[in-house]
C-alpha cells in the first residue's frame, strides 16, 4: 500500500492545525511541529483516516476533523526533546511495552505517570518509561488524574502504534 496524495492544504488550513497545536502542546512545541511555510499535503489512509505530509514527510494523522502527531513524527521530536514533560503524555512501565507495540490498549495498571489535564476522549501519546520514546497514540478512556490513581481498567484505545500499518506506511 502507498499514501496517495489528493491534494495540498490551504494556508488558512495549516494556520488552523499550528493553532490546534499550539492549544495542545503549547506554542514553542507547535513550531516545532508545523510553521506556516510548510507545504502540507493530505493523503488518504482509510475512509475514516487521513495522513498529512509536512514537506512530503508524514506527519500528522487526522481522524474525524480531529489532527494529532503520528508516533514516526513524535520519535523524530523525542531525539530532541523529553517527551515525558510534554501534555497530552501517557508514560508506561516496561512491562507494558510489548503489549502496546502490539497493539493492546493501555491498562491503567501499567501506568507510572500522566498529565493530569487530559480529558476523557482526548487525543493522548503513549511512551515508555526509561527512555521517553513514543510507542503510540490513542484516545483517552479516562482522565489523566484517574490514569494516574486508578489501579486497574482500560484507559487508552490505542488506535496507531509503532510496528502497525500506519507506521511500516510511513516509515517505509
Amino acid at each position: 500500500m502507498e499514501l496517495k496524495v489528493k491534494h495540498p492544504l490551504s494556508k488558512k488550513e495549516v494556520k488552523e492545525i499550528i493553532h490546534e497545536m499550539g492549544e495542545i502542546f503549547g506554542d514553542e512545541i507547535a513550531k516545532k511541529m508545523l510553521n506556516k511555510k510548510d507545504r502540507v499535503e493530505v493523503a488518504e489512509f482509510d475512509k475514516t483516516t487521513e495522513i498529512l505530509l509536512v514537506n512530503g514527510k508524514p506527519f500528522f494523522i487526522r481522524r474525524r476533523g480531529l489532527v494529532f502527531p503520528l508516533v514516526i513524527a513524535l520519535y523524530e521530536l523525542s531525539n530532541e526533546e523529553d517527551l515525558r514533560k510534554w501534555p497530552r503524555r501517557v508514560v508506561v512501565d516496561a512491562g507494558a511495552v510489548p503489549f502496546v507495540i502490539k497493539g493492546a490498549d493501555v491498562m491503567a495498571a501499567g501506568i507510572v505517570d500522566a498529565d493530569e489535564n487530559i480529558g476523557e476522549g482526548d487525543f493522548v501519546f503513549v511512551i515508555e518509561e526509561e527512555y521517553g520514546r513514543p510507542l503510540a497514540i490513542g484516545v483517552a478512556l479516562m482522565t489523566g488524574k484517574a490514569m494516574k490513581e486508578k489501579p486497574k481498567g482500560k484507559a487508552v484505545k490505542n488506535i496507531h502504534h509503532a510496528k502497525d500499518r500506519i507506521w511500516e506506511l510511513t516509515v517505509g
